[in-house]
C-alpha cells in the first residue's frame, strides 16, 4: 500500500491508567475500545506468552 501523502502521520502516544480503566468498563458493557488500548494488545502478537484481548487487558493497570 502506497502512503498517502496528504494524510500526516500520527505520533504514537502510550496509553494512560485512564484509557485502561475506560477500555475495561466499556469491554464489560460490550462497547468497542479506543484504539490507543487496542494498538498496545496488538504490539504482543507474534511474542511469546501473547494472550487473548480480554486476558491481557484484565493484567493491565488501571
Amino acid at each position: 500500500m502506497k502512503q498517502d501523502f496528504d494524510i500526516p502521520p500520527r505520533p504514537r502516544r502510550e496509553p494512560t491508567r485512564a484509557d485502561f480503566a475506560r477500555a475495561k468498563s466499556m469491554y464489560a458493557a460490550g462497547e468497542g475500545v479506543e484504539h490507543v488500548v487496542v494498538g498496545r494488545w496488538l504490539l504482543t502478537w507474534g511474542k511469546p506468552g501473547r494472550k487473548n484481548f480480554a486476558d491481557w487487558l484484565a493484567e493491565q493497570d488501571g
